[in-house]
């Protein structure tokens, strides 16, 4: 038999919650979640704005102190000793970072032939850090005043000989730069092409 329920019974107004009690859990519900949404939200923020505060804090070569001294780990080679006067040379330019002077005169190849050295001594680009960018990037604007300076105006060929393998030979680091006008490019790139189809052959 089924046996009615008594709306006015104790057991049925607990069983059945009254429509403002309803309305109640409804808005807390709905309060609860926005407050977990806003919670990670906020969180996903912290997290995010401590990743990029770590990211842009982080320590370079300079703040840590790692920056070494100009010719502390090796031997003065010549070019440091033209930037202490201790071998005569022609200097065209000069300040804090970097000098230029001429190539020796039994060693150019070109009317205009010039320097432009870093006076820390590098032996090559890899012990550069970023306690060398300023004095990097001020060699190619002095390499650019200096040519001006000395009247080339055409063009000119900026070389790095960078390591034993690409035939440098005084370890420290410098640029190299040559005045050459059309003619004389034609034919070096004639030279070099038939040097590197010789080279092919073996």
């Amino acid at each position: 038999p089924v046996i009615a329920s008594n709306p006015h019974s104790p057991t049925s107004r607990q069983s059945a919650p009254r429509p403002h009690l309803r309305s109640l859990l409804a808005i807390l519900c709905v309060s609860g979640v926005s407050f977990l949404l806003a919670l990670s939200s906020h969180q996903s923020a912290v997290l995010s704005s401590s990743v990029m505060t770590s990211t842009a804090s982080e320590p370079s070569e300079a703040s840590m102190g790692q920056c070494s001294l100009p010719g502390d780990s090796l031997k003065p080679s010549i070019f440091t000793k033209i930037i202490h006067r201790e071998v005569p040379a022609k200097i065209l330019y000069e300040d804090e970072l970097v000098i230029s002077f001429l190539g020796l005169p039994q060693n150019r190849v070109t009317p205009v032939q010039f320097l432009v050295v870093p006076k820390k001594q590098l032996a090559t680009l890899e012990e550069a850090n970023s306690c060398d960018e300023a004095a990097l990037g001020r060699m190619f604007t002095v390499a650019s005043l200096v040519a001006k300076q000395q009247g080339v105006t055409n063009g000119y060929r900026l070389v790095i000989n960078n390591g034993n393998d690409a035939g440098q030979e005084v370890p420290h680091l410098h640029i190299h730069v040559f005045s050459l006008n059309a003619q004389k490019v034609k034919k070096l790139r004639k030279s070099v092409l038939s040097t590197c189809k010789k080279i092919s052959v073996f």
